[in-house]
């Protein structure tokens, strides 16, 4: 499947699973789906076996992260960090043990402080999802679901293996409402 396909795919999925949750919290912005990229530095590289590695992760959406949105806005980005245990044969495993907090700026200003408490790890046709859900906490559709999906590449275990992987990119999609 085409790495666009695979991001329109997310956001048909993202999209209908907010659309099905039964006594949702409405918020009163207009609904918001972007397409995007996302890319985590590790420090120290991912290596076989878990250890504590400090993750600076770039979240870019809509135009400015080769994607595109549905809603009032063109583009929008967030930077996170966060340190946890991880590596290459147990990847994404931290993800489900931390509530995640993240702050999407939009063009034109606004802002989106989304919490996500749930996370769940997938691993399936040679790639990783991780899809978050959780509410919007403040800002521009404060009250709102939101759902996060990232999906990666599986990592190159002879890389790993040998000298460590130091990055990791994949494609993003994130609703909100």
């Amino acid at each position: 499947m085409s790495r666009v396909a695979r991001s329109l795919s997310l956001t048909l999925l993202a999209a209908a699973a907010l659309a099905a949750v039964p006594g949702a919290a409405q918020a009163q912005d207009d609904p918001v789906v972007c397409t995007g990229s996302v890319t985590v530095h590790y420090a120290p590289a991912l290596g076989p076996l878990p250890r504590v590695s400090s993750q600076q992760v770039a979240e870019r959406l809509g135009t400015g992260g080769g994607g595109a949105c549905t809603g009032p806005f063109s583009s929008g980005a967030a930077d996170t960090s966060f340190t946890q245990q991880v590596g290459c044969l147990l990847q994404g495993l931290g993800d489900t043990l931390v509530t995640n907090v993240v702050t999407y700026h939009w063009n034109g200003g606004a802002s989106s402080t989304i919490t996500y408490p749930v996370t769940t790890v997938v691993h399936a046709a040679n790639q990783l999802v991780v899809t978050s859900t959780g509410t919007v906490t403040a800002g521009y559709g404060q009250g709102a679901l939101s759902e996060r999906i990232a999906a990666y590449a599986d990592l190159d275990l002879v890389s790993c293996l040998s000298s460590g992987v130091a990055q990791q990119t994949g494609t993003l999609t994130v609703a909100i409402g």
